[in-house]
């Protein structure tokens, strides 16, 4: 390569929308400060960054091609709710089949050495496209590439073998959709120059046990943020912008969908609310984020505030300083944005004991990592990080610092990028 740039192109659904979103933004900006030419494809553009491209770029705008695409698209459809229609039972977790869009090619279109996938759902990138010349790195923000349809597998390891028989499709078939779709990945996958990145030691663990990926290079990087941002703050000052009252406690519960999202734990944490609402006085609130959803004034003994969705970044941040513990009750996680940027803020979080929730939250350090599924300990831990403010702020913060900076993270990246090009 010379002293020429490393090309890099990211592709995901959206460079903005949802956490994997936003930490495969991060790590394009990070990658540049190491000389790096990176650029991000992504379906829904929600940055000004003139070096994020969508996919509008690379589609036709005539009436012809609309016409056609709507036709297209609706025959797609059809088949696909068929094909779904024959599970009425399946679970209330998000799911995705292999879907796309037309992308026009832009795969073999766009100039660059190495490809960076990371989140590609929600029918946006073809896998049939991926290029079979070029390295390819894959970072997994959950557990969708290994597996058949599911994105959270929770307690199911049939992809250690082969999909099929999926309890998430309440199905008992060994060729059902997720082994229709598993096998399709299985002969995709097989001449791809695949490189797998995952964010935390657990996915990493999941996907070198899986049937798909095992024996491939499996590494284990971590999200970054922007530490700048992510601050911790005056939060009198954070307080009065949500016009919330700086004399009461505030406990934060936010994600993507919060309260839709089965995953999320919504119901866990009601119900360590109540436990916890008989141990405090009246002086504690709740303040949820990222759903559209309606909230009962109170949750227990708790006045509720919902903030609705938010995007901004810096407003974000100001959510967390004005929270004096967060709460992130998922049932599956791998290397939670809500978890980093709460912690880089200097407020503790309370967290199941899954997932990477153990690479960023050390037990009764900077918060408390409860046992799975077990609303009485997420309410002792809830109640220990509002005892420990203080001293969890302070190591919560140092946490970020020392692993999860866009210097740390982007020096990695660019490091396996070259290391891929000059072999």
């Amino acid at each position: 390569m010379g002293d020429r740039k490393v090309k890099v192109l990211s592709v995901c659904t959206s460079d903005s929308s949802g956490g994997a979103a936003r930490a495969a933004y991060r790590i394009h900006l990070a990658v540049q400060e190491y000389g790096i030419d990176s650029r991000m494809f992504v379906k829904n553009k929600g940055t000004t960054d003139d070096r994020v491209i969508p996919l509008s770029e690379f589609q036709p705008h005539n009436a012809l091609y609309r016409a056609f695409d709507w036709a297209r698209n609706k025959v797609k459809n059809k088949w696909q709710h068929y094909q779904w229609g024959k599970y009425p039972n399946k679970g209330p977790y998000f799911m995705s089949d292999l879907r796309s869009t037309d992308i026009g090619n832009a795969l073999r279109k766009l100039d660059y050495d190495v490809l960076h996938i990371h989140w590609i759902n929600l029918r946006f990138l073809p896998l049939k496209d991926l290029p079979k010349d070029k390295p390819i790195v894959w970072t997994f923000h959950d557990s969708w590439p290994f597996c058949g349809v599911c994105h959270v597998p929770l307690d199911c390891h049939r992809y250690q073998e082969e999909c099929g028989c999926c309890p998430q499709l309440e199905s008992n078939q060994k060729g059902d959709l997720s082994h229709q779709v598993w096998t399709r990945k299985q002969a995709l996958f097989q001449d791809l120059q695949l490189h797998v990145v995952a964010p935390s030691q657990w996915l990493a663990g999941c996907a070198r046990m899986s049937a798909l990926f095992s024996g491939r290079d499996i590494r284990v990087i971590p999200n970054c943020l922007d530490t700048d941002v992510y601050r911790p703050g005056d939060r009198m000052e954070a307080c009065r912008h949500f016009q919330l009252d700086p004399a009461r406690r505030h406990i934060l519960f936010g994600a993507m969908n919060a309260i839709e999202d089965n995953n999320k734990g919504f119901d866990y944490l009601v119900s360590a609310l109540t436990i916890v609402g008989l141990e405090l006085s009246e002086d504690t609130d709740l303040i949820v984020f990222g759903t559209e959803h309606p909230l009962p004034p109170t949750i227990g003994t708790m006045n509720a505030y919902n903030l609705g969705m938010l995007v901004d970044q810096t407003i974000m941040a100001e959510v967390y300083r004005a929270a004096d513990v967060t709460v992130v009750p998922s049932l599956s996680e791998n290397l939670s944005c809500t978890i980093m940027e709460s912690l880089s803020c200097g407020t503790p979080v309370t967290a199941f004991d899954i997932g990477g929730n153990g690479d960023m939250i050390d037990h009764q350090v900077n918060g408390y990592l409860a046992h799975e599924k077990d609303d009485a300990d997420l309410a002792k831990g809830i109640l220990w990080c509002l005892e420990h403010v203080a001293e969890s702020s302070t190591a919560a913060r140092e946490k970020v610092m020392e692993n999860y900076t866009p210097i740390i993270v982007g020096k990695e990246y660019a490091s396996l990028y070259r290391s891929l090009i000059d072999s």
